[in-house]
């Protein structure tokens, strides 16, 4: 069984890893899963064993830098670490834009809606609001400016979009809180850091959309 565990880990890995090839290529067309497929050299019925189709695999890829995104939003995020994901989706706007709007923008906004709750699940009685709706909450507040900014509605350094995001989930987070209870902190949040999910080392950030 720890076998078959290890193969399952290995072909997932390496599917991501050929989807995030994918990403960083600069293509501007939809990924297709015969796309991912011929990347990862291995066939279609192997791919279908582990995900439903390239929306699915793109929603596992994206669970990792979107890891760093929940903890800010959930009120323990590094600004730092959150600075250099902003950077890394500015790079990449074209696809960041895609990933954000429309119907894979709903499963992207229900993604971090998800993890936001796995770091909320050891305080959830200590919540004013359920725990999906705090989670909600939390991760609009989060994902709006996020989205205004790559869609360049406005201008403003990474830096300074992070340090707002941290600080307003703290915000948040502290207003979510029942009165007289004292909240632990959230759940530690492991993070991985395959190409896609997280910038290279020494890139510098944008000054501002342009």
């Amino acid at each position: 069984m720890a076998k078959e565990d290890r193969r399952v880990t290995r072909t997932r890995a390496a599917l991501i890893h050929a989807f995030d090839d994918l990403v960083l290529s600069g293509r501007g067309a939809k990924i297709r899963v015969a796309d991912i497929v011929e990347n990862a050299n291995v066939g279609r019925s192997t791919f279908y064993d582990h995900y439903a189709g390239a929306d699915d695999i793109h929603m596992a890829a994206l669970a990792r830098p979107f890891a760093t995104l929940a903890d800010a939003a959930a009120g323990s995020g590094d600004e730092g670490s959150m600075a250099q994901l902003l950077a890394h989706f500015w790079e990449n706007r074209r696809r960041a834009r895609q990933t954000l709007e429309g119907r894979t923008g709903d499963k992207t906004a229900r993604l971090l809606v998800g993890l936001i709750e796995e770091r909320l699940a050891r305080d959830e009685g200590a919540l004013t609001l359920p725990l999906r709706l705090a989670a909600r909450q939390l991760g609009e507040a989060a994902l709006s400016p996020l989205r205004g900014w790559i869609f360049a509605e406005a201008p403003c350094t990474p830096e300074a979009l992070a340090s707002a995001i941290c600080a307003a989930g703290r915000a948040l987070r502290a207003a979510l809180r029942s009165p007289g209870t004292v909240v632990a902190p959230p759940l530690p949040a492991g993070r991985a850091s395959p190409a896609t999910a997280a910038p290279r080392a020494g890139h510098k950030s944008p000054r501002s959309p342009g």
